[in-house]
C-alpha cells in the first residue's frame, strides 16, 4: 500500500483541540491519514515514502464539504436568474429537470464535479433528483465523495403543477428511494453514500414522510428536505396542517439527528427548541437566499441556532439558485450576511464559518466518523491553498483562519487529495478530461435549453451583435 507525505505546510487541522500545526507533515496509507505532526519529527519516522507533496509556505486543510448541492442543476445556470422562489421552481426547474435525459445529467453532475474539485469542496451533499445513477457514475469517475438522494413528490395543487415526467405516487416514491439506496450505499470504497429524501415540504404527505422516515430507520442512512424555505412555503403548510412546518413534522414523530433540513430561513424560537431537543441537523445555504431573496439573512435563526449547539452545515445549493459552487464564498456569506443584517461584528466568526464547511458539515449527515477534520484514522480528504498570494498576504498566525475565509477564494485552491488519491495537482484535475467535458456540457444544456422552450423566453438586456 503506497505512501504520500504533504510536507512543509501550515496544517489546520480543525480536530478536537483545533490545533494549527506550522511547518507540519501529515502521512498518508492508501485512502487513511495515518501520520500528523510537525514535519521534522514525521520525516524521521516516515522517510522512505512513495510520494512527496510539498506545500511549503501554502495552508493544509480538511476537504471541504458542501451540505447542499443539487448536481444534477448545473447545466440550468443562468435559466432562472431574478425571479421569485415559484417561478424558479415551477416555472424553470422543474420542466428544466424533467427534459434531462442521461447524457444531459450525467454531464450536469461531472461539471459541477469539476467546479467543486477545483473550488476545494471533496464531498457533495445531493438533496436528490432524478436518473441519480449518473451522478453517482460522475463521482466515481471523477474520484469525489458524494451523497445523493431521490426526490420525493407525491402531491401538488393546480396552482404549483408538477410534469409528469418526474412525478410520482407515494409508493413509486418510496421504491426509487428504497432501489437508489440498494443500488449505491456505500459503494466505491465508501465514498458514494445514499439517503431518503423528500424534495419539499409542499408536495409531500403525511404519508410519504412517515414512510420515507421509515425507510431510512431501516437501512440507516438519513433523510434530506428542503424546509421553511421562503415565507410562501410555510404559510402553505400552515394553511394545509395548521401547524408550522417544524411543527408538523414534530407532530409525525419523524424528527431526530439522522434528519437534514435544508435552508430553514422561516422559523420561530420554539421551533428553534424543537430541532435543538430534537438534534435535527441544519443545511444553512446563504449565497441562494441572498440571490433568490428568500429571506434567510433578515428573517432567519441562525446565531440562535448556532448559541444553542445545533449542528449547521454550510451549502452552495445548485448552479441555477446560487450561480456558484465555490465554498470559499460560501464561508465568506455565512461569516459576514448575518452580522450585517444584525447590526452585531460578533456574529459567525470566520473560525465558525469554516467549521460549518469541514466538521460540522460530516456531522450534519453523520459522516465525522471519517471526514471533515485532518486525523490519524480519518480518509485523507485533503486540499492544499495557496497563500502566497496578493489576495491573502499579509498573513499572521492570529489571523490564519480570517484571512482563509475572509480574504480567500476558490481558485486559490492548488491540490486536492480524495480518499487519498490526488484528483487535482497544480490547478489540473488529472481524473478525467476537464476540457472535453466543458465542451460536452455547453452543448447538452443548449439541447435542454431549447427542448423546453426557455432560450425563446429569455433574451439579453443589453444588445448582442
Amino acid at each position: 500500500m503506497s505512501e504520500t507525505l504533504v510536507k512543509g505546510g501550515i496544517i489546520v487541522t480543525i480536530d478536537k483541540q483545533r490545533r494549527i500545526i506550522k511547518d507540519g507533515a501529515i502521512v498518508i496509507k492508501g485512502d487513511k491519514i495515518v501520520a500528523i505532526g510537525k514535519k521534522d519529527e514525521i520525516i524521521r519516522k516516515y522517510n522512505k515514502v512513495d510520494v512527496t507533496i510539498d506545500a511549503t509556505g501554502k495552508l493544509v486543510l480538511p476537504g471541504l464539504i458542501d451540505t447542499h448541492i443539487h448536481h444534477i442543476q448545473t447545466l440550468a445556470r443562468g435559466i432562472a436568474d431574478d425571479v421569485d422562489l415559484v417561478t424558479w421552481i415551477h416555472d424553470r426547474i422543474l420542466p428544466y429537470e424533467a427534459a434531462l435525459d442521461n447524457e444531459a445529467t450525467y454531464l450536469s453532475a461531472m461539471l459541477a464535479c469539476i467546479e467543486m474539485v477545483k473550488t476545494g469542496t471533496t464531498t457533495g451533499i445531493d438533496p436528490g433528483g432524478y436518473r441519480m445513477e449518473n451522478v453517482a457514475k460522475a463521482l466515481n469517475e471523477i474520484g469525489m465523495r458524494g451523497l445523493i438522494a431521490w426526490a420525493s413528490m407525491d402531491t401538488f395543487t393546480d396552482d404549483r403543477p408538477i410534469p409528469k415526467e418526474i412525478y410520482t405516487t407515494t409508493e413509486e416514491a418510496l421504491k426509487a428511494n428504497e432501489d437508489l439506496i440498494k443500488k449505491f450505499h456505500r459503494t466505491a470504497n465508501d465514498r458514494i453514500r445514499t439517503r431518503a429524501a423528500i424534495r419539499i415540504e409542499t408536495n409531500a404527505t403525511d404519508r410519504l414522510v412517515k414512510e420515507i422516515d421509515e425507510l431510512a430507520r431501516r437501512y440507516d442512512t438519513g433523510v434530506e428536505m428542503h424546509a421553511a424555505v421562503a415565507k410562501e412555503q410555510v404559510d402553505f403548510v400552515k394553511k394545509r396542517t395548521g401547524l408550522t412546518v417544524v411543527k408538523w413534522l414534530d407532530s409525525l414523530k419523524v424528527l431526530g439527528p439522522h434528519w437534514l433540513l435544508i435552508h430553514m430561513g422561516w422559523i420561530d424560537d420554539e421551533e428553534v427548541n424543537i430541532i435543538k431537543e430534537r438534534d435535527v441537523r441544519i443545511a444553512h445555504v446563504p449565497g441562494a437566499s441572498m440571490k433568490g431573496a428568500y429571506g434567510s439573512g433578515r428573517f432567519g435563526k441562525f446565531p440562535e441556532l448556532i448559541k444553542n449547539g445545533v449542528i449547521i452545515g454550510l451549502g452552495c445549493d445548485s448552479t441555477a439558485a446560487n450561480n456558484s459552487l465555490d465554498m470559499f464564498r460560501a464561508m465568506w456569506l455565512a461569516a459576514t450576511l448575518h452580522k450585517e443584517v444584525r447590526y452585531d461584528p460578533t456574529l459567525i466568526s470566520p473560525e465558525e464559518a469554516l467549521e460549518m464547511a469541514t466538521i460540522n458539515a460530516a456531522k450534519a449527515v453523520q459522516w465525522e466518523d471519517q471526514i471533515g477534520s485532518l486525523e490519524v484514522g480519518k480518509k485523507a480528504d485533503i486540499i492544499i491553498v495557496n497563500i502566497n498570494k496578493s489576495n491573502l498576504l499579509p498573513i499572521h498566525d492570529f489571523s490564519i483562519v480570517p484571512n482563509l475565509v475572509y480574504s480567500g477564494d476558490g481558485q486559490d485552491v492548488e491540490t486536492v487529495i480524495i480518499d487519498g488519491k490526488i484528483v487535482m495537482e497544480k490547478r489540473k484535475i488529472i481524473t478525467v478530461n476537464e476540457e472535453e467535458i466543458l465542451a460536452k456540457a455547453q452543448k447538452a444544456a443548449e439541447r435542454i435549453v431549447s427542448k423546453i422552450g426557455i432560450d425563446k423566453k429569455l433574451k439579453s438586456k443589453w444588445p448582442i451583435e
